[in-house]
């Protein structure tokens, strides 16, 4: 059960012309209340880009309180940087009503 999970395979992380995981880059900073580091992750997974979150002060907070006082920090392979940037800033349209 090592690699047991809900949802879909993780994603895997690509790799560079040496075979190596890319470099991971800082997308965004979310507040770290309300789920909004998972629901960015789960979004960028959704659109076929691996992401995680990183906790610059540790996890003591989010265990004690059950949220990151501090935030959390979105990386992306620097690859893939520029589309799950434009994934976030998207913006809704509407679709005309068919009569």
């Amino acid at each position: 059960m090592k690699d047991w999970h809900f949802g879909t395979e993780p994603l895997d992380w690509p790799l560079d012309g040496q075979g190596q995981r890319e470099k991971a880059v800082l997308l965004t900073h979310t507040a770290g209340t309300g789920g909004e580091a998972e629901m960015t992750i789960s979004l960028l997974s959704s659109c076929g880009i691996p992401a995680f979150a990183y906790h610059e002060h540790g996890v003591a907070g989010k265990v004690i309180s059950g949220f990151s006082g501090f935030g959390e920090d979105i990386y992306v392979p620097q690859s893939q940087w520029e589309d799950a940037k434009n994934i976030l800033e998207a913006q809704p349209f509407e679709q005309e009503e068919e009569l």
